[in-house]
């Protein structure tokens, strides 16, 4: 695809899964031959990986960002620009603009379609936004059909990419146990609840569930993450202590550390009461863990048996009890995680996501070729400094 042979990546938030999602991409890109850029926040995360591409965690917020990002494209000269993450939607469309007026193809993955904070008060911007892009490449059907819908977006103008292959599961990547937890013990099974602290995660439901029950002694529950356990009641994290083995790290865990809680543990619990559909379904299928879940937490591919079980949501004693019995007689486990291992691996993955993304690149770039390239106006030009 040589229309988009410089392809530069945006991802200047820094967070954990839009970062690790960026980074599989842009490898995925360089492999496939590309010369890829990723910008990056000076604080992310993954600053310090080694990569076969070019990267660059100079992005901070504000105007010295986007004057910082100008300059990248005047050097690096990008046929495509692909932005991972945005929270400024007059700032973004006064520099799409301008990078069409310079000839590059600007794509954005909205991974949430609005921002979290003041969504519909943002929300006449953002349209407005939405409808400057080249292309807009969206993970899963819902995401399409609400941009359809609230935000008037032609289908299209939007490109589907399903998949999350994530870096920190990549056979390369640096993993270790974090130093809280101990040695495996023999007839252990593992069961990891990973992510920041929130009520609706529900975890305090679980625990109180499992100070009810009469374990299994190999079961061994790990919660890790920051806040993980700031809102658990003492008392009935005591009463569960009581019935089963607890394990707390409650803080902030880097990268290594999540691959190496992941590439040890058994199996992920998700006994969310929030309706959601989060990434860590994708890490775990990554490292080839099922995940039991409720039916609160969505998946674009789930096979029961296979990428886990799922427990009506409310139920906390079924989810309790099924975890249980899985701890108990834990071959549906190890079968679950062969069945997933014969899967296509996390380098199959990020490959197949840059073959997906050249399609969307070269569509892209064959429709601003063929428009008029829009002006970009006085306020565009003062913010490049030109």
């Amino acid at each position: 695809m040589a229309d988009a042979d410089n392809i530069l990546i945006v991802e200047a938030s820094g967070r954990g899964f839009l970062s690790h999602y960026a980074h599989a991409l842009a490898l995925g890109l360089q492999q496939r031959g590309h010369r890829v850029r990723l910008l990056t926040a000076p604080w992310d995360e993954l600053a310090g990986w080694p990569a076969p591409f070019e990267r660059k965690a100079t992005v901070r917020p504000g105007l010295a960002g986007w004057r910082t990002l100008m300059a990248e494209v005047r050097e690096f000269a990008p046929s495509v620009i692909h932005f991972q993450w945005l929270n400024d939607p007059v700032s973004t469309a006064l520099f799409v603009g301008w990078a069409q007026r310079r000839g590059a193809a600007v794509v954005y993955t909205p991974h949430n379609l609005l921002p979290h904070r003041g969504r519909w008060m943002l929300t006449p911007l953002f349209q407005s936004l939405y409808h400057g892009f080249d292309r807009i490449v969206v993970r899963d059907t819902n995401m399409r059909w609400a941009a359809s819908e609230i935000l008037d977006v032609d289908p299209d103008r939007m490109a589907m990419a399903l998949g999350s292959p994530n870096i920190i599961a990549h056979p390369g990547a640096p993993r270790r146990l974090p130093a809280e937890l101990g040695p495996r013990q023999p007839g252990e099974i593992r069961a990891l609840h990973f992510g920041h602290g929130n009520v609706r995660k529900g975890l305090q439901p679980l625990l109180q569930a499992l100070a009810r029950l009469d374990c299994p002694p190999g079961l061994h529950l790990m919660l890790a993450g920051a806040g993980v356990a700031a809102a658990i009641n003492p008392a009935v994290m005591a009463a569960a202590r009581a019935q089963v083995r607890v394990s707390v790290i409650d803080r902030y865990l880097d990268p290594a550390e999540v691959g190496g809680l992941f590439a040890q543990a058994d199996l992920v619990t998700m006994p969310y009461a929030k309706l959601c559909r989060s990434p860590i379904l994708d890490l775990a299928a990554a490292f080839n863990k099922p995940v039991l879940r409720t039916d609160r937490v969505e998946a674009t591919r789930f096979d029961e048996g296979r990428h886990g079980w799922t427990v009506d949501s409310g139920d906390s004693l079924a989810f309790a009890a099924t975890l249980a019995s899985l701890a108990a007689a834990p071959a549906q486990v190890f079968d679950a995680q062969q069945a997933l291992a014969r899967g296509p691996g996390v380098e199959d993955e990020m490959v197949r996501l840059a073959a997906r993304h050249e399609d969307i690149y070269q569509q892209a770039m064959a429709e601003r070729r063929a428009r008029r390239p829009r002006h970009a106006g006085g306020a565009a030009a003062l913010m490049a400094g030109e």
